[in-house]
């Protein structure tokens, strides 16, 4: 049992440690771009003297990217294009002279040259033309410019990639199941919501704002992919992340699993809004709607346990193997329940089938509102199928 002064301090470590993991990624990128900027300016003034170290210092903080991997595509990127652009810009000029001319077809060259190479890397297409423009302006006036930039990149690139390389802890990999976990649990805490809709709990204002909100839980979900893709990509050329790496090993099938999720919340929130008539007073003393509810809640149940599964560490304590058999269990439950609900409406539909053309108009709401039933028990039972995926 926690004393007061542990409940006291708990929050505080938590939006503590909340802060730190929001933070460090930028902390991380910062330091790591001061580094190689630093560590660029001390070892090329050294042995080429300051303009060299400034070009440098230019190429280290430019090339540095979020994961190493990035870092070095842009390095290279960086190297191809003043390579290309000054060797350009050199061979004109050496044998043509500096003129209008000249300068006006060496950058129509280099976009040229630029606009070709652009799906090889759109860095790499940007950085000819303006290496060689660089060189046209300042070489006429510093004949050793040329090879300064191209040591510059040289260096600059080579010590951002070292830099990227060395500090690289696996820290977006383990925001990548942060996201994850945020993204069920605000799934988890939206479905109690439809549910009331579902139920006709809610009022017909409060039931119009549903399908916005699903909206807006997609985009969630979309984060999570971002944060994933990033994850992995930190993970490429990384020497820290071998053991993190695992982690990302069933991410891509919960991002799926959330995505549809997603999409049949969405639909039943279409659903209720489809109507002409308010959903309120249409389901009014409707058992199947509060049975729907029902089961709706237990999705959001079982996704806020799933939750709390996914972020904890790995290997498992045993009491969460027992609380994911639990799950399990309670999941079969509910698509025994499904499956009888959808034989009961198969039943309902009979009558309604055999109705003569006397009784059309009632036939048609009453086949009206056993298609919305319908819709929303095949919308249940893909939610449950998605679930059952994960706990899987």
């Amino acid at each position: 049992m926690r004393t007061k002064k542990q409940t006291m301090i708990y929050p505080l470590l938590k939006r503590l440690h909340s802060l730190w993991s929001a933070r460090s990624p930028f902390l991380l990128f910062a330091t790591k771009i001061a580094l190689a900027g630093g560590f660029s300016w001390a070892i090329v003034s050294a042995l080429l003297g300051a303009e060299a170290a400034a070009l440098a210092v230019v190429s280290a903080v430019i090339v540095v990217q979020v994961t190493s991997w990035q870092t070095v595509r842009k390095s290279i990127e960086r190297i191809l294009g003043v390579i290309i652009g000054v060797s350009l810009a050199v061979f004109v000029t050496h044998f043509l002279g500096l003129t209008f001319w000249t300068i006006t077809l060496i950058i129509f060259l280099a976009q040229i040259v630029g606009l070709v190479l652009q799906n090889r890397g759109q860095y790499l297409a940007t950085q000819i033309p303006i290496s060689a423009t660089l060189v046209l302006v300042v070489g006429a006036t510093a004949s050793n410019y040329p090879l300064l930039r191209l040591l510059g990149a040289l260096v600059g690139g080579l010590i951002g990639t070292i830099m990227s390389l060395l500090l690289s802890p696996p820290i977006y990999v383990f925001r990548t199941q942060d996201a994850i976990v945020e993204s069920m649990t605000w799934l988890a805490g939206a479905i109690p919501n439809l549910a009331d809709a579902l139920a006709g709990h809610l009022s017909e204002a409060e039931i119009r704002e549903i399908y916005p909100s699903m909206q807006k839980l997609e985009q969630r979900v979309r984060t999570a992919e971002q944060a994933y893709l990033l994850g992995m990509d930190s993970t490429r050329l990384n020497p820290w992340a071998h053991r993190a790496r695992r982690l990302l090993v069933d991410y891509p099938d919960m991002l799926l699993a959330l995505d549809r999720l997603v999409r049949q919340m969405r639909r039943i929130a279409y659903t209720i809004n489809e109507p002409e008539l308010a959903w309120s007073e249409l389901v009014q003393k409707q058992a199947w709607a509060l049975d729907y509810a029902w089961l709706l809640k237990g999705i959001g149940t079982n996704l806020e346990a799933l939750a709390k599964d996914v972020s904890s560490p790995v290997p498992r304590p045993s009491s969460e193997l027992i609380a994911r058999e639990t799950l399990r269990s309670s999941l079969e439950d509910a698509q025994q329940r499904l499956r009888s609900w959808q034989m009961q409406l198969a039943q309902d539909a009979k009558p309604i089938e055999s109705q003569t053309e006397s009784t059309e108009s009632l036939s048609i709401n009453a086949g009206s509102l056993l298609a919305l039933r319908g819709s929303i028990l095949t919308d249940l039972r893909h939610m449950l199928d998605e679930v059952r995926d994960i706990i899987w």
